[in-house]
C-alpha cells in the first residue's frame, strides 16, 4: 500500500512521463529493486493507481454534473449543498485528488494523455447542446462556440489548480465553492442569451 501511496504523489507531482521508479522507491522509504518485487515496470504501476474503472467513474460524474444545470432554474443553486450531483462530483475529487491530478496533468505517455481535453470537449458538447435545443443551431456561433471552449478548457486547468492546491477536503470544499459560486454564475449569463426566446 505504501508503495502505491508513493507512487500516487510521484506520478501527481512530476507526471507519467517525468516519474521514475527510483523516485517512488525514495518516496516510500524503500529500495528500487523492492518496486520491482511488486510490479514489472512504471506502466504496471501506474495502472495499479491510475485504473479504468477511476477514469470512468469521473467522467460519468462530469456529465452527470453539466447535464444538471439544463433543468435548474438558477443554477447558482448547484452548488455542493444544493445539488446531489454536485456532491457526488466534488466528494470523488476529494476521495481520488491524486488520480484525478494526474488524470488531469500527469497522463502525457499513457492512454490517459487525452483526459483533459476530453473532459473540455465534452462539457462543450453538452453547453452546446443545451444552447440549440432551447435556441436553436443559429444560436450557435462561432464567437460563443470559443468562449465556451476557453471557459471549459480553463475550468479543467481550475479543478486541477485546486486539487494541486490543498490536500484538506475542507480546503478543497471551501475551493470549488468559491470557484462554483462564480463559474455556475458566468454560464448561465453567458449561456442565458438575451434577446432570444427559450
Amino acid at each position: 500500500m505504501r508503495v502505491l501511496a508513493s507512487a500516487a504523489e510521484v506520478f501527481a507531482e512530476k507526471g507519467f512521463a517525468a516519474a521514475k521508479l527510483a523516485d517512488v522507491a525514495e518516496r516510500a522509504g524503500t529500495s528500487p529493486s523492492n518496486i520491482y518485487k511488486y510490479v514489472e515496470h512504471k506502466d504496471a504501476l501506474f495502472h495499479a493507481v491510475v485504473t479504468p474503472a477511476l477514469a470512468a467513474r469521473l467522467l460519468r460524474l462530469m456529465r452527470a454534473r453539466v447535464r444538471e444545470l439544463g433543468g435548474i432554474e438558477q443554477w447558482s443553486s448547484a452548488n455542493a449543498a444544493g445539488s446531489e450531483r454536485a456532491r457526488a462530483f466534488l466528494q470523488f475529487l476529494i476521495e481520488h485528488r491524486l488520480v484525478v491530478i494526474i488524470l488531469l496533468r500527469g497522463g502525457q505517455g499513457t492512454r490517459y494523455a487525452h483526459m483533459s481535453q476530453l473532459m473540455s470537449r465534452e462539457m462543450l458538447r453538452l453547453a452546446s447542446r443545451y444552447v440549440t435545443n432551447r435556441y436553436g443551431d443559429e444560436a450557435l456561433t462561432p464567437l460563443l462556440r470559443f468562449t465556451l471552449e476557453t471557459t471549459f478548457t480553463r475550468t479543467i486547468d481550475t479543478i486541477g489548480d485546486i486539487l494541486a492546491g490543498h490536500r484538506d477536503a475542507a480546503a478543497i470544499a471551501a475551493a470549488f465553492e468559491l470557484f462554483w459560486r462564480f463559474q455556475l454564475a458566468g454560464l448561465q449569463a453567458l449561456l442565458d442569451l438575451p434577446g432570444r426566446e427559450a
